[in-house]
């Protein structure tokens, strides 16, 4: 009768998109013991300067980003000067890893607090133009028809790069305050990330570069610059 036939049991609609592991190979189990170990790392990452300061390898990564920070020349020690206000900021904490799912190194960032800063004060200009990813396939398909070669490079720390125009003061990092000078501020000379003309900062300084080197910037693209010899 329908009251003894067992009950025909379905998946929700959210789950259409998931697959069980029953019936895997064993290359597929190990794939997915690489995502559960990535998901791992991934949570351990510290959520605040107090729980990061009491392991030497995210201790390492903080001197590193300093020493980084200092020898860009960043910032200048000084008075807050009267009547300006200062920007806090904060460490932010991440294990970077590589394409087999390995830690391949501890990164702590000091970010800017950027949302506490007001526009007309702190900023003016924050537009910073992004590449199109038509004009990215359209280069690279051009490439390939004519058997060009491509470079690739990635700049570290870019936005650290970025000449700042606006006078902008952040407080001393935890863990860095300077004995007996810790009422002092960093006066800017270059962006941190987190602060709202960051980007633009960035552009305005790979811009210039590439102009001075006789690249020309395309008028409908531009993040587009080209030099023909």
């Amino acid at each position: 009768s329908p009251l003894t036939e067992p009950r025909n049991r379905r998946a929700p609609r959210w789950m259409n998109d998931y697959v069980s592991g029953d019936g895997l190979s064993d290359e597929e189990e190990e794939v997915q013991t690489h995502l559960v170990l990535f998901s791992h790392v991934v949570r351990s990452d510290p959520t605040s300067f107090d729980e990061a300061i009491k392991e030497e390898k995210w201790r390492a990564a903080m001197d590193a980003e300093m020493r980084s920070i200092e020898k860009n020349g960043t910032w200048d020690l000084r008075e807050l000067p009267k009547g300006a206000e200062k920007i806090g900021v904060k460490w932010v904490y991440k294990t970077k890893l590589n394409e087999l799912g390995e830690v391949e190194k501890y990164k702590a960032r000091l970010v800017a607090k950027g949302y506490a800063q007001e526009y007309g004060v702190d900023y003016e200009e924050v537009y910073a133009p992004v590449a199109r990813m038509d004009t990215v396939q359209m280069i690279l398909a051009l490439t390939t028809q004519r058997g060009w070669c491509v470079f690739q490079l990635d700049v570290k720390s870019a936005f650290l790069h970025g000449k700042l125009a606006e006078n902008v003061y952040v407080e001393q990092p935890r863990g860095y305050e300077i004995k007996n000078e810790e009422h002092m501020v960093y006066k800017l000379n270059k962006a941190l990330y987190g602060l709202k003309q960051a980007p633009r900062a960035w552009f305005s300084r790979i811009e210039s570069y590439f102009r001075k080197e006789g690249f020309e910037k395309e008028d409908s693209e531009q993040t587009l610059f080209t030099k023909v010899k």
